[in-house]
């Protein structure tokens, strides 16, 4: 069952801006001989590059000599939200021309300027170009020219003139992508717990005794785990397995008999302990000596604490030798070696493995809306995908739901789908790219890597995801008429 989900695409284009005469700027504070014009206003984007020019005439405007007047282009959003100063045009009088060289330049300026002296009464025009890193903002944005008439740098005195747009608002082809999600199937909620219990049990001996060294506390390892589940209504217990295992030493047909016997009496004392059906409880199974433990633990020590930590593990594994005769082998020819393992490492390898599988109930809808406030884990992929479908798409708690989703199933690779497409309808590339790494091979996945690829201008590897989808049986036409506009 899949379902299409509809969103629009804004593709920026490259523009430019000039103005188609002269700009008087005369602000409200403004006196006659403050006056400049704009000719040649002019903006364009080159190379990720924001490029504004224009020529300021200054033939009206009269500068004391020892004064200055500032003019500073400012990009502002229409909102003012964003706003970036550019480069700054200094029009210094002779004298305070002398002062900047000799003393610098008023610190509100000298970061970024342009300087040049006015040539008193005369004729006077200056070129201005600066550029900056294109931003998405610029789209839309106005460009204001700040006019420090005092020459006080006090910019809240200074005149603001509206010189013209930034760049027009982007070019917008009008796409509407087929995003298929994935509708998970029902599925059982069946749950494996695993452990391991270090019961210790007399020499030579198989009864269990809980009261016995360590035991009480080892046992509420399966106890407290078996308790919890007990007491939730929404857990059923299907299968407890135990698995006993002995370590090497003694005849190995000695260690059989122990470990089974062993893992026998933990398991009656479980059965014993729960008031649970007889089917519950799978037969104890036994591994009669532990040689898979100790060379785990032997081939973590360094050679200081076992000088002949290799020799050991190539006796270890070689399989022509029996169990009984390997032992022999390690004990004959590394005494100390053996002593230190018989005493630091062998009582870890006599231990009780136990496997708890478990079931969460089914759930109606209004039951999965509360369960997934505290439990979420209890819920399968489809109750979860039920739970989200009771919110907006696209909206906060949809977004947060599926994100759960995956959180609990990460294998999953339908979880991981319907998440890139919430990536893409949010146009965040990087993480729709790493979700569909996991996301499988099957249509659903290669639709949502196409318009991953739409998004990222590769429109070969679009096209080449879109066949493989159609291949598996999806319509990709709609999908292939937008790669088509894209691609002219």
């Amino acid at each position: 069952m899949k379902r299409n989900i509809i969103l629009s695409i804004s593709l920026l284009v490259s523009c430019l801006v000039m103005a188609q005469g002269p700009i008087k700027l005369t602000g409200k504070k403004a006196k006659q001989d403050t006056q400049v014009s704009v000719d040649n206003y002019k903006v364009s984007q080159v190379d990720q590059k924001t490029l504004v020019s224009m020529d300021f005439i200054l033939d009206s405007l009269k500068v004391k000599s020892a004064r200055y007047r500032a003019f500073t282009p400012v990009l502002r959003t229409k909102d003012g939200s964003q706003k970036q100063r550019l480069k700054s045009l200094l029009v210094t009088g002779r004298v305070q021309d002398i002062l900047f060289e000799r003393d610098g330049i008023d610190p509100l300026y000298v970061d970024n300027y342009q300087s040049v002296r006015r040539e008193k009464n005369e004729a006077q025009r200056v070129s201005y170009t600066d550029v900056v890193d294109m931003a998405p903002w610029h789209q839309g944005a106005e460009v204001w020219l700040e006019c420090d008439l005092c020459g006080c740098g006090d910019t809240l005195k200074s005149e603001q003139a509206f010189l013209g747009p930034l760049l027009p608002e982007a070019a917008t082809i009008d796409i509407k992508p087929n995003y298929v999600d994935v509708v998970p199937a029902p599925s059982k909620k069946v749950r494996n717990l695993h452990g391991t219990a270090y019961i210790t049990f007399v020499v030579d001996r198989w009864e269990m005794k809980p009261d016995y060294m360590d035991n009480r506390r080892e046992l509420r390892k399966i106890t407290d785990t078996l308790d919890v589940m007990n007491a939730d209504p929404n857990i059923s217990i299907q299968k407890i397995k135990i698995h006993g295992w002995a370590s090497p030493e003694s005849p190995y047909s000695h260690n059989e008999m122990l470990a089974t016997n062993r893992a026998k009496s933990l398991t009656d004392y479980v059965r014993q302990t729960y008031n649970l059906p007889a089917s519950v409880f799978a037969p104890a199974e036994a591994t009669p000596e532990n040689w898979i433990g100790l060379r785990e633990a032997v081939e973590q020590m360094s050679t200081a604490t076992l000088p002949h930590r290799a020799e050991i593990l190539r006796i270890i594994d070689d399989n022509s030798i029996k169990p009984d005769p390997k032992e022999q082998k390690i004990k004959r020819l590394y005494p100390a070696e053996y002593k230190y393992l018989l005493k630091n490492i062998y009582p870890g390898l006599r231990r009780s493995d136990y496997e708890i599988t478990f079931e969460y109930r089914e759930f109606t809808l209004e039951e999965a809306k509360e369960i997934y406030k505290t439990k979420p884990y209890q819920l399968s992929l489809r109750e979860l995908w039920d739970v989200a479908q009771t919110y907006p798409r696209g909206s906060a708690e949809y977004n947060k739901v599926m994100q759960t989703a995956l959180n609990v199933y990460p294998e999953s690779t339908e979880a991981a789908i319907n998440l890139a497409n919430i990536a893409l309808r949010q146009e965040d590339t990087l993480k729709a790219e790493t979700l569909l790494e996991h996301a499988g091979d099957s249509a659903e996945a290669e639709n949502a890597r196409a318009i991953l690829y739409i998004q990222q201008k590769r429109y070969d590897d679009a096209e080449a995801a879109l066949r493989r989808a159609e291949a598996k049986g999806m319509d990709i036409s709609a999908n292939m008429q937008i790669l088509e506009s894209l691609k002219k």
